[in-house]
């Protein structure tokens, strides 16, 4: 049986797919490394991060918020300029709205998904040819 927070990475990735974000390719993976080969040149990677214990559960069950890395990249040729962000902000917004103080699902007991901030743009991704955006999914379920 996978555990919870496998559970829960397999209905986040699906609930992305579902968003049929344009010129996406979604990856579900341990972290956003993309070979040198460069396979992938826009698309979104969803990696699990760290999980968070909040003291604030009923009837002494503990709030676990499983954290989910939505790392955005599209291939780029060091070009400045807003027009540049678009696709990546397009997918970012999209993805925000489908998972900010929602409950797009039910897996794994989820109770509720929040998005936490992450940078819009990542400089050493830039320097490797990419134009990048990261942010974290929280999903809230109780155990204990």
């Amino acid at each position: 049986m996978p555990s919870a927070f496998e559970t829960i990475w397999d209905a986040v990735y699906a609930q992305i797919l579902d968003l049929e974000l344009t010129g996406a390719t979604v990856k579900q993976q341990q972290w956003p490394f993309n070979p040198q080969s460069g396979e992938l040149t826009a698309g979104i990677f969803v990696c699990p991060a760290t999980e968070t214990l909040d003291s604030v559960g009923s009837n002494q069950r503990s709030e676990i918020g499983y954290g989910f890395e939505v790392c955005l990249v599209k291939a780029s040729n060091q070009t400045l300029g807003k027009e540049t962000l678009a696709t990546l902000l397009e997918w970012r917004e999209a993805i925000r709205r489908a998972f900010h103080d929602k409950l797009p699902f039910t897996a794994g007991g989820v109770v509720r998904t929040w998005c936490e901030p992450g940078k819009v743009a990542l400089p050493d991704a830039f320097a490797k040819q990419y134009d990048a955006s990261a942010l974290i999914i929280r999903c809230y379920a109780y155990e204990g």
